[in-house]
């Protein structure tokens, strides 16, 4: 791993953690400022969490064989002197193997035994269930202790074949498969379903997580990696290798889990030292690997620019040894220089752009509504101050014109109120549509149209029925949106004209991600039911693997549906009741104060030094408040 490398991730988790404290820290001073913006304040705070737990997520993809594990050596972790993760001849990872660090736990390893697919439950879902999974401890001092213990990463199991067939681990049907039936009956699979490394790397530390996926088959057998775990990562390394260049299989994976799913994915050809050849001049070892590299970008129809040409075994074996031409030759730093100046950035921007579009139009609506309480007290004091040595008659015809001011702001806050019942009505028919029991009973059905007929050609159908009723449901929620939208902001504009209070504007529901992503899993749906070797196959079990995938991913896309409507509810509504009734109190302490010093005209000065007193409170948030901004946009 290069300084060079390190200090990217570094400075990259520097300065997210930075953002995050920014964050709190204007949460906070929203905290301070009388209490009047609660949702304001829970949204930053969910924003500040999503930045300290973000990860930096980098999947491996290829075949088997391809050097998966031994460019994850090198790249990542040459500087313990030895391979971390088993990657010897005959010794491949067997399970897809997660890489990242927690603080909450200790160093260790944790399997999920291969048995566990038995069962309906998702990845996702068996993560938080730690009872499920056998861990070992690993101690970061001892090399010989961490070798030994991921070595279990490729321990393989004898099972009937009647039991792999059950689980999709083996089919009698695959030429390619047939000779490993042995004499008792039984085939060898992999031992583990999948892998988790809990590991203080300072590279995992600051926030990277690595994901080294099985090749083909355990693709295959596992939707949820090719429906959410890949497509979710920041970065796909795709390996070949070259010797055998771009086969058929490598070709597949690419076209059906790769290409048009990751979000941002390179080329690594792999085992050039395979063509160092002795009785050439560098030159011609260099023309022939550009060949090589040119060849594989026509076949993946990427850039050249997208193809990287490495030997992650001397890149290892360099690094290790202090090898520093070794290292250079072997192609290892573009891919370094990749990730430090290409994945990394892509990655800060991407945060960046999200929190701004958050954040930022909070710090504007706090800059409007300080404005104005600045306004108020300035007004007042300007008032106070014309009427210091006036006669009573005057303060009292001040007085009755502000609380003919108050009556008519009453009146108003009145007719919004009945706004708001019918509104928060419209709201709870809102998140019906989304409700769990409107997703439960959605599910079911589904499940129930698919019952009968587990082929491709009913895996279809099924998928089509719950993600269209998805889709439905959440069209007619943003509908109503709509229109609740467009009754309050009637009434905000009457607030905003008549009472002069700071444009209050609320964006619009907007679920199109989710209605997109339910669209998307109908079209993979599509895809994997036009595959051949699925349509004659009609594998049951692939089948049912496969639609549990889709609908966990559909489940979490209609949920994330609903967490958005209720938090949109919020926005239109609280923030909204908390300023009128902020503007009212306003009203009212200003009518009790100049009743005051109707009853005593000696209070006339002490007032005007309390509000002197908080328009000075009142500049110094504003400052606080531009030291935030600048620490956010930074």
């Amino acid at each position: 791993m290069s300084v060079h490398l390190e200090q990217e991730v570094a400075d990259f988790s520097e300065r997210r953690l930075r953002l995050a404290t920014a964050i709190t820290d204007y949460a906070d001073w929203l905290d301070r400022q009388h209490g009047i913006d609660a949702e304001r304040t829970l949204r930053l705070a969910d924003t500040a969490s999503g930045l300290r737990h973000d990860k930096l997520v980098v999947a491996f993809v290829a075949e088997f064989s391809r050097g998966k594990t031994e460019l994850i050596n090198a790249l990542f972790f040459a500087d313990h002197g030895q391979r971390l993760l088993p990657s010897d001849a005959g010794r491949t990872t067997m399970c897809p193997t997660e890489l990242s660090y927690s603080a909450d736990e200790a160093p260790s390893l944790s399997l999920l035994p291969i048995e566990t697919r038995r069962r309906g439950d998702s990845l996702a879902r068996l993560k938080h269930m730690p009872i499920e999974w056998c861990r070992v401890s690993l101690d970061p001092t001892d090399p010989r202790q961490l070798q030994e213990s991921l070595k279990k990463l490729t321990e393989t199991k004898a099972m009937p074949a009647v039991d792999a067939i059950e689980l999709g681990l083996w089919s009698s049907e695959d030429e390619s498969e047939r000779h490993q039936l042995r004499p008792d009956g039984t085939v060898e699979v992999p031992a583990w379903r999948y892998a988790m490394v809990n590991y203080p790397h300072p590279l995992l530390q600051a926030g990277l997580t690595i994901l080294d996926t099985p090749g083909l088959n355990a693709l295959g057998a596992e939707p949820e990696l090719t429906l959410s775990v890949i497509p979710n990562a920041h970065a796909v390394m795709y390996l070949l290798a070259t010797d055998t260049g771009v086969t058929r299989s490598d070709l597949e994976i690419w076209q059906k889990h790769v290409h048009r799913h990751a979000n941002y994915h390179v080329a690594v050809l792999n085992k050039i030292d395979m063509l160092w050849d002795e009785l050439k001049s560098d030159a011609e070892v260099q023309a022939t690997i550009e060949r090589q590299a040119e060849e594989t970008a026509r076949v993946l129809k990427l850039p050249r620019s997208r193809v990287f040409t490495v030997s992650a075994q001397k890149a290892l074996a360099a690094t290790i040894r202090g090898d520093g031409a070794l290292r250079v030759r072997s192609g290892i730093e573009a891919l370094e220089y990749l990730l430090a100046h290409q994945v990394i950035p892509a990655r800060r921007d991407m945060l960046y752009h999200a929190v701004s579009r958050e954040v930022n139009a909070l710090l504007d609506e706090s800059r409007v509504d300080l404005a104005a309480r600045l306004k108020r007290s300035s007004d007042e004091l300007i008032q106070l101050t014309q009427l210091s040595g006036k006669n009573r008659e005057l303060i009292e015809q001040t007085r009755t014109k502000l609380q003919q001011e108050k009556d008519s702001y009453d009146a108003t806050a009145e007719q919004f109120r009945i706004t708001r019942r019918m509104v928060q009505a419209q709201g709870d028919h809102l998140l019906s549509q989304l409700s769990d029991e409107t997703l439960g009973d959605i599910c079911k059905a589904g499940r129930e149209a698919l019952e009968g007929s587990w082929t491709t050609r009913g895996l279809t159908s099924g998928i089509r029925q719950l993600s269209g009723q998805m889709v439905d449901r959440i069209q007619q929620a943003t509908q109503l949106a709509d229109n609740m939208l467009d009754a309050l902001d009637q009434a905000y504009i009457r607030f905003h004209r008549v009472h002069h209070l700071p444009k209050m504007q609320v964006p619009r529901l907007d679920l199109n991600a989710y209605r997109n992503r339910l669209e998307a899993l109908t079209r993979e749906t599509e895809a994997f039911c036009r595959d051949p070797a699925n349509l004659m196959l009609e594998k049951r079990f692939m089948i049912r693997r496969f639609y549990a995938g889709l609908a966990e991913e559909a489940r979490k896309a209609f949920s994330l549906a609903r967490v958005e409507a209720e938090r949109w509810l919020r926005i239109a509504l609280d923030p909204v009741m908390t300023r009128i009734r902020e503007h009212k109190q306003y009203l009212d302490t200003r009518l009790a104060n100049l009743q005051r010093i109707l009853e005593n005209m000696g209070t006339l000065h002490s007032r005007m030094a309390q509000i002197k007193d908080e328009i000075g409170r009142l500049r110094h948030d504003k400052t606080e408040l531009a030291r935030i901004a600048g620490q956010l946009t930074a």
